[in-house]
């Protein structure tokens, strides 16, 4: 955890005047805001908690005014932003108004921005104090990367390279900058920085990739060799240094045989846990030694807070409510009132106590059906001559029930009837005459005929619809379509045989799984409402199909219908029994249902 800093740390900042990126920053962001008058920038100091450490100021070198330092004060032990009015004005009215917030880390206040404005009106103030709270990451980065203990001489190189880095506004495009300026400013031939991802490096940046043709060969050995230092939490250089202790460097060997550059992989680490690694590229003719390696590292100290910030700014704002979420918990838990507590336990014991189970069936609409069916299909294209049985009437196996226009098949069985008697005649002629040949061709003719008789007879006979058992017709109307043509395989009727039945029920889709088979249930027709008709579940058909904008499922039960009079057709409700479940679980089940989904397909 990133503790504040600490006397000798300020001293190192004093040797080296104001930060200049950060008094460049609260600059860029004096102007840019109107209303602003004055800026200031302080740090705190663990050794002191009244001492007031000034890092930048706007403009530069004027007092801290005593309404501006209890507010700075004020922030320092609230940890939060604080918006005063002054009660006594100055002549230059540059301080109507002081607002300011913390510079947070790690729950820890590192220091404080504070900004007079020139206007007390609440509207422009609290969008003011806004737009200052936006700005305190930023802030906030700039301290951390500085708190890298270097010297003021190393640290000259490093406030550039800070400045580019902060200057843009994406993850990848803050590390691509820093790595090329890091790779011109400090004459390395490739700069390369990984982050950790599912533990496993993703490569995020690489100084001038646009110049390397081989990039995407070079890339798997760079995430390698970062792997290599990660899983060491060691810095690997390839050429070894002399006397130095063993390490595991396959990878960095392997990145150097492919680039002839001299190799040094470090971990990137913030607040003791490795976040990623950097790879730094020299020419073959360069030596590392002790001394730059601890420079080298130096500068991933530097980046990784930076780097870190960065990651987290562009955190998805579910991922971002999730922590909330858990800071408000923490926070909950670990007040010193009982009262909230209290409460909330009352409320819990409340919603437990409202699960009251009891008897749970299932509803949903059903209908009765033959327990088969048959479907009576034209035989033929033709017309529709009579019908003698009409929908509710009940048949025997052999019953014509409706007759199709047999004319032309009548004059076509004469015509071949007569053809048959012709090719007789001709291959007996030929016979008398010892025509082989010709004898041959009539004869063949003549079974031809035969053939075509036999399929016209067969026709005829199809063309008695016939009841293919004993049952009751269902469906199909056809007395008032005497005469309509009907093509081969139009339905004519359907048939099921009587005193056997199937119930049929509907259940939506949010209730299948609480359907089995066996389960036992009673219905309740529109016809018989007083009768209470048990059934017991016997199918449930695998497919779903859409009945009144539903998604739902068949299922068949058998009816326990004796003495019941029952016929194709009755529709009512059916309740299956599913076990017990309580009323705050019937109220909200569809929501909950809902709800799980949404979450679901978001990921959740």
């Amino acid at each position: 955890m990133v503790e504040q800093l600490t006397t000798s740390q300020l001293e190192t900042y004093n040797s080296m005047g104001r930060i200049p990126a950060v008094q460049s920053h609260l600059q860029t962001l004096c102007e840019r805001l109107n209303y602003v008058g004055e800026g200031t920038v302080i740090l705190t100091d663990s050794s002191d908690e009244t001492a007031l450490h000034i890092i930048a100021q706007w403009p530069e070198e004027h007092a801290l005014t005593a309404a501006k330092k209890s507010t700075l004060n004020a922030v320092i032990h609230r940890a939060s932003s604080v918006k005063i009015v002054p009660a006594i004005s100055t002549q230059d009215d540059k301080q109507a108004c002081i607002i300011a917030t913390p510079l947070i880390s790690e729950n820890k206040v590192l220091g404080v921005i504070a900004l007079a404005v020139t206007t007390s009106d609440n509207k422009t103030t609290t969008a003011l104090l806004i737009e200052l709270e936006q700005a305190a990451s930023a802030f906030t980065a700039l301290i951390l990367s500085s708190i890298v203990a270097v010297r003021p001489a190393d640290a000259t190189k490093l406030l550039p390279l800070q400045s580019v880095f902060i200057a843009q506004k994406s993850l990848e495009d803050a590390a691509t900058a820093f790595a090329n300026e890091l790779a011109e400013s400090l004459k390395f031939n490739r700069v390369s920085i990984g982050l950790l991802k599912k533990q496993m490096i993703n490569v995020i940046a690489v100084s001038h990739y646009a110049e390397f043709q081989d990039y995407q060969y070079v890339v798997p050995l760079l995430t390698a060799a970062m792997e290599e230092a990660v899983d060491q939490a060691e810095s690997i250089s390839f050429p070894e240094i002399a006397d130095d202790k063993p390490r595991i460097h396959l990878a960095n060997q392997a990145l150097h045989k492919k680039t002839s550059h001299s190799v040094c992989s470090i971990p990137l680490a913030h607040q003791g846990e490795i976040i990623g690694a950097l790879c730094l590229e020299l020419h073959e003719k360069s030596t590392i030694n002790r001394e730059a390696i601890i420079w080298y590292e130096h500068i991933a100290n530097f980046i990784s807070p930076l780097l870190l910030l960065k990651q987290q700014a562009e955190h998805t704002w579910l991922e971002r409510a999730k922590t909330n979420i858990k800071n408000k918990w923490t926070h909950f838990i670990t007040q010193e009132s009982h009262i909230p507590k209290v409460a909330l336990a009352v409320a819990i014991l409340g919603f437990i106590g409202s699960f009251i189970p009891f008897s749970y069936h299932v509803a949903a609409r059903a209908h009765i059906e033959g327990a088969t069916q048959r479907i009576l299909a034209a035989p033929a294209e033709g017309f529709i001559k009579q019908v003698h049985v009409k929908p509710g009437d009940m048949v025997k196996k052999g019953d014509v029930l409706v007759d199709l226009a047999d004319q032309e098949l009548l004059l076509e069985k004469e015509k071949w009837e007569s053809e048959i008697l012709q090719q007789e005649n001709n291959f007996s002629s030929a016979l008398a005459r010892r025509d082989r040949t010709q004898y041959a061709i009539n004869q063949a003719k003549a079974t031809q005929a035969r053939a075509e008789l036999s399929l016209i007879k067969q026709k005829l006979a199809r063309a008695h619809v016939t009841a293919p058992m004993d049952g009751i017709v269902l469906a199909g109307d056809l007395s008032q379509s005497l005469g309509a043509p009907v093509a081969l395989g139009d339905h004519l009727m359907t048939i099921a045989p009587k005193g056997q039945y199937r119930l049929m029920i509907d259940i939506d889709e949010l209730d299948i799984t609480d359907i089995a088979t066996n389960k036992q249930g009673v219905l309740a027709l529109s016809a018989l409402p007083t009768k209470k008709i048990p059934f017991t579940v016997s199918r449930i058909t695998p497919m779903a199909t859409v009945k009144d904008g539903q998604n739902t499922y068949e299922v068949q039960a058998d009816i326990d219908h004796k003495d019941i009079y029952l016929r194709p057709g009755l529709q009512g409700v059916a309740k299956i029994k599913a076990g017990n479940r309580s009323l705050a679980w019937r109220l909200s089940r569809r929501v909950i249902n809902w709800l799980q989904l949404t979450f679901w397909k978001w990921g959740l």
